[in-house]
């Protein structure tokens, strides 16, 4: 059975932290997942299902900023949630700067977690839905301008009937 989606990712590399963010957002409702480090990060970022990233910009193997312009190159309408400590305020200034969706502070309260990632995975779906219409456009302009195409035989055809 596959997970309803989106899915929110969360990548923090302290146990405690994964475990808790994932309870509780479990708790209120959504598909979750977890990782420990950058490149299962990246691997799994790169799921089409997720939609919400939750990341620690402390991850011990990456640079936070550097992982989040890399993510935004590969997943630009995936929304990304930095989590951070008050020390690395830098990292968070420049993670806002890459289109960051929000910003929380170690140690979350859960409501505020769920707020964030409740309004970061209505980002999402808007944001597919606007593709999708687009897309859609796309199509009936193209059947348009094929049917608005006038035939060449058939008014040659017209021109000689009306002549005689």
């Amino acid at each position: 059975m596959s997970e309803p989606g989106p899915i929110v990712l969360v990548a923090d590399d302290e146990r405690f932290f994964r475990e808790a963010i994932c309870d509780a957002l479990r708790e209120a409702g959504f598909a979750c997942r977890s990782v420990a480090s950058a490149e299962e990060t990246l691997a799994g970022a790169a799921d089409p299902a997720v939609g919400v990233l939750v990341l620690d910009l402390g991850l011990p193997d990456a640079n936070g900023t550097l992982l989040l312009r890399h993510l935004r190159e590969v997943r630009p309408t995936l929304r990304v949630i930095v989590l951070a400590t008050h020390a690395d305020q830098e990292d968070v200034l420049e993670a806002l700067r890459l289109d960051a969706s929000d910003y929380l502070a170690k140690p979350l309260h859960d409501e505020e977690l769920v707020l964030a990632v409740r309004r970061a995975l209505a980002s999402f779906a808007l944001e597919a839905r606007l593709a999708a219409l687009r897309e859609r456009l796309r199509g009936v302009a193209a059947r348009s301008a094929s049917c608005a195409r006038p035939t060449a035989p058939a008014v040659r055809r017209s021109a000689r009937t009306s002549s005689r």
